[in-house]
């Protein structure tokens, strides 16, 4: 077996000169990527923050809270010049009168008030001749006259023809009988103002007495019983 010529080893004589191949490339660092990805991490966490913070808000309608800076500059500064507003006078509202003049009204025994009646003589004993917020006196002081509802009515006595009652004395007022023809009740036959006695009482009815009354002046005519 024929072995074939050897091979000049690099640096022996025949051989072609020896030539060193290029160096190595060198090796890359990772640092800088590292650095990039984690820059990117911390971009990308808040920005995911502050999105779902801006989502989070709009989804529950919650408007950011103005910083404290913007909370000063709105509020308004004290004013030297302010003085508080005056108070408003309150005064007791007046009670609408219980009559006016020329109204007749019913009355019991001691004179309390028992609400508007009429002239007619179904309802009513007196009449009205004036109606006084401040309780002043009356023009005639020696008249009759009640208080209610904080007005004093000065009042004049006014009875009617063919009606019965229980006359005023002294100390009572003057009232509706409860029964005609019953004791102590008197029938109004006739009516004689500015009258002195029964002189002018009528001759056509029959009365049996008769009553003069002062504040105004007046005669009745009347069947007491």
């Amino acid at each position: 077996m024929t072995l074939p010529p050897p091979q000049n080893p690099p640096g022996y004589p025949g051989a072609a000169p020896w030539q060193p191949g290029p160096p190595p490339p060198p090796k890359k660092s990772n640092t800088p990527l590292i650095i990039g990805l984690i820059v990117g991490v911390v971009v990308l966490c808040v920005v995911g923050l502050c999105g779902g913070g801006v989502v989070y808000n709009l989804v529950n309608d919650d408007s950011p809270s103005p910083s404290p800076t913007a909370q000063r500059t709105a509020r308004p500064s004290p004013s030297d010049l302010y003085s508080p507003p005056e108070p408003i006078p309150t005064t007791e509202a007046a009670l609408p009168a219980p009559a006016a003049v020329g109204d007749c009204i019913t009355v019991d025994k001691t004179g309390d008030f028992l609400g508007l009646g009429n002239c007619n003589g179904s309802r009513g004993t007196y009449r009205v001749l004036s109606v006084d917020r401040a309780q002043g006196t009356c023009s005639d002081p020696d008249g009759p006259w009640i208080t209610t509802d904080g007005y004093r009515l000065c009042l004049e006595l006014y009875l009617v023809r063919n009606y019965c009652y229980i006359l005023p004395t002294d100390t009572e007022f003057a009232v509706a009988a409860p029964k005609c023809k019953a004791k102590g009740t008197v029938h109004i036959i006739d009516i004689v103002r500015g009258g002195a006695n029964g002189d002018k009482c009528t001759n056509d009815y029959k009365w049996n007495h008769w009553y003069r009354f002062l504040h105004p002046t007046v005669v009745y005519c009347v069947m007491r019983y």
